[in-house]
């Protein structure tokens, strides 16, 4: 059965014809624009190619040439959202920000919700009732780069210890993550404050399985140290 489905995502995610033109990308993009517009009031079950097209201003051909799916179309969508959702994430860290390494997890949660927040539609295709399967699995793989991510921005600003199979500790933190805000949207159609904080409480108990209470920063580059006395 799960091979069955990783066949299906990855069918969908290869029937899309990114195109290469200025035009043509300019389209795909505009179909995307439509599709987004018609998640807001419906469904991923309630929305079909003809709707997109329609919604677009355009033939139906267009959009059969480059979204042969409307699967195809939401993967596409959702891909979209999840490089906007990591350039929020990533975004520059201050160091004032941070004292310790519990303050920038608390920091990454904080980025991460209001981007959900911000984007309903990015929470229907991830945390919905019919999130499709095609969706879920590119969801899947991209906790894979978000992991390895977030130990490199870590470690830049922290003096972090060895840790073993770090990929999948992290990997294990998004799913916390995503296990908490999934049900929060579930109930709330958002995440809550109330489940932002529990979010919080989480994911810095469980670092605290692997990691120190206390990591040192690293000194900002091209500084030195300070001179004995």
């Amino acid at each position: 059965m799960r091979k069955a489905a990783a066949a299906r995502a990855a069918t969908a995610v290869t029937e899309l014809r990114r195109p290469s033109q200025q035009r043509s990308r300019l389209r795909f993009e505009m179909l995307l624009d439509a599709a987004d517009a018609l998640l807001g009031d419906k469904e991923t079950t309630e929305v079909g190619l003809y709707d997109i097209a329609g919604a677009a201003k355009v033939p139906p051909a267009s959009v059969y040439h480059l979204f042969p799916t409307k699967e195809a179309a939401f993967v596409a969508l959702a891909e979209r959202y999840l490089i906007g959702l990591s350039n929020h994430i990533t975004r520059p860290v201050h160091r004032g920000e941070l004292r310790r390494w519990q303050d920038f997890v608390a920091l990454e949660i904080r980025r991460a919700i209001e981007y959900y927040n911000n984007n309903k539609v990015m929470s229907k295709l991830f945390f919905g009732a019919n999130v499709i399967p095609d969706v879920r699995i590119l969801d899947v793989k991209n906790v894979a780069a978000a992991s390895a991510s977030t130990y490199g921005r870590i470690n830049r600003l922290f003096e972090m210890p060895y840790l073993y199979d770090a990929d999948t500790k992290f990997a294990a933190l998004i799913g916390i993550y995503d296990g908490i805000w999934m049900t929060s949207y579930s109930r709330h159609g958002r995440i809550t404050a109330d489940f932002a904080r529990e979010t919080e409480l989480a994911a810095i108990a469980y670092c605290g399985t692997f990691l120190p209470a206390v990591i040192p920063l690293r000194a900002p580059l091209g500084s030195e140290p300070p001179l004995a006395p």
